[in-house]
């Protein structure tokens, strides 16, 4: 959310809004969202930017740091959901 704010583009704070603010889409580019259900509520319910490779900007729960994490592998693959586009 703040990211994208940033660049003058307004997307509600919650995951799941941000799921249902943005449009489907199966090219994903770098600067998209990729989209995690059933992590720490039913549902979609975290959200991290994508980077390209694979990659994605994360930022997890309050305490731990923002890091670069794969999309489609590990615990972020075991929830991946969707990928959508925030519309310009």
């Amino acid at each position: 959310m703040n990211v994208y704010a940033a660049l003058g583009i307004h997307l509600p704070r919650v995951a799941v809004d941000q799921f249902d603010a943005t449009q489907p889409i199966s090219d994903l580019q770098p600067g998209d969202l990729v989209f995690f259900a059933n992590t720490c509520e039913p549902g979609i319910s975290h959200v991290g930017i994508y980077i390209g490779n694979g990659l994605q900007i994360n930022a997890p729960t309050t305490g731990q740091v923002v890091s670069v994490a794969p999309v489609f592998t590990g615990y972020w693959g075991a929830h991946y959901a969707a990928a959508r586009r925030v519309p310009t």
